[in-house]
């Protein structure tokens, strides 16, 4: 058995060609079919957006064929084999764990941190889910790859890396996180980034999110997005209480709130003077409350609430450029615990393929093995030099 992936991106061939390689949905739900019934391939997932199409397979590498996958890509784009060769990289076992975890720890993209890649392979999964051909290994491969990438985004040691607006923004929210009472959250707007964020939230065991929409059918919707988030990865069960709102509890839901979020796709309008005016009137506790403004207009507005209300806009938060010892000492804790997940996750995958080949009928072993507890119990500081 081996872990194969084939791939292009924007760095590999041009503007025009990628757009030949791109997949709609029906095409990637296609592929997903079509792939599967190659000869060896056990399982298949494709990750498909505008800058990158990879193909993750797990196959008997004794019968499967490299070129029954390339001459395939060869028809879809409609583009000779030969250029296909060439444009397309590959990776396998190791390689391909390691690719993956970089790429979703937004370790790839510019700049680093971003949530993109993120987004598309939690599509990925979906849809192959949905076709049934997203088996044990490739599950359990994209799972710990969005757990790491999950620790990476809220680990203090990755923030001379990580300086997007998001990721400052959980810098924020753990900054402030001993001084916030309770750790209710809520979220005015539903974009990805807000998505991600609540994401995040959870694991960092909040106790309450509420997200607000002018439709609550779109609050509803992202609400039940997470529960269903929370199912596909397999993350542990939370205890955080998930709320829908619309803009008529807002009153209650922003005086009820430790840490508010307002989303840069949020009509920043809709929180006015007066509604602060309204807040600062019916609240009843004196709590300190931090609002972390992606909009970054609204600081006037928000300052009536009065000094209890710690204003941040993620964009200013911590400008200072960091060194370049604290930026290495940032790569290297990085690389050593992508090493240490890739070293875990490549051992049990050659005992389950063992397994398989002395034809063991407890093909379970390796979902113990992987999906164990304590696979991410533990993130290491980077040694010293």
């Amino acid at each position: 058995m081996k872990l194969l992936m084939y791939g292009v991106n924007q760095d590999t061939v041009s503007i025009d060609d990628i757009d030949r390689y791109k997949l709609s949905e029906q095409e990637k739900m296609t592929h997903l079919e079509d792939i599967s019934a190659f000869s060896g391939v056990q399982e298949v997932c494709i990750i498909s957006s505008e800058v990158r199409s990879e193909y993750y397979l797990n196959v008997d590498e004794k019968s499967f064929k490299h070129g029954d996958l390339l001459r395939y890509l060869s028809k879809h784009t409609d583009k000779p084999l030969k250029e296909i060769i060439l444009e397309t990289y590959s990776k396998f076992n190791k390689d391909v764990i390691n690719h993956l975890l970089s790429t979703l720890s937004g370790m790839e993209t510019k700049a680093k941190g971003s949530l993109a890649t993120l987004k598309y392979a939690e599509a990925a999964m979906k849809s192959a889910d949905e076709k049934q051909v997203l088996g044990n290994v490739l599950r359990k491969l994209f799972q710990k790859a969005i757990d790491f990438s999950k620790k990476m985004r809220i680990s203090e040691a990755m923030r001379p890396l990580y300086l997007t607006d998001p990721s400052k923004t959980i810098e924020i929210l753990k900054d402030r996180m001993d001084s916030l009472s309770e750790q209710k959250f809520v979220l005015f707007g539903t974009d990805y980034d807000t998505v991600h964020l609540a994401k995040l939230l959870l694991d960092l065991d909040a106790e309450s999110i509420t997200v607000i929409h002018q439709d609550a059918e779109i609050s509803q919707k992202m609400i039940s997005t997470l529960k269903d988030w929370v199912h596909l990865t397999n993350s542990e069960e939370k205890q955080t209480r998930l709320h829908a709102a619309d803009l008529t509890s807002v009153g209650f839901r922003f005086c009820n709130a430790d840490g508010i979020i307002v989303a840069s796709s949020f009509d920043s309008e809709l929180l006015s003077e007066e509604l602060m005016m309204r807040i600062e009137n019916i609240r009843q506790t004196e709590k300190k409350q931090v609002v972390v403004d992606f909009s970054e207009e609204k600081q006037e507005a928000f300052n009536l609430l009065g000094s209890l209300v710690q204003y941040e806009a993620p964009s200013t938060y911590h400008n200072n450029d960091f060194s370049d010892e604290e930026i290495s000492n940032a790569e290297l804790f990085f690389e050593e615990n992508m090493t240490q997940v890739t070293e875990r996750f490549m051992e049990e995958y050659q005992q389950m393929t063992e397994l398989s080949l002395n034809q063991d009928p407890n093909r379970a072993y390796f979902n113990l093995a992987v999906g164990s507890e304590g696979s991410f119990d533990s993130i290491s500081r980077p040694s010293k030099a």
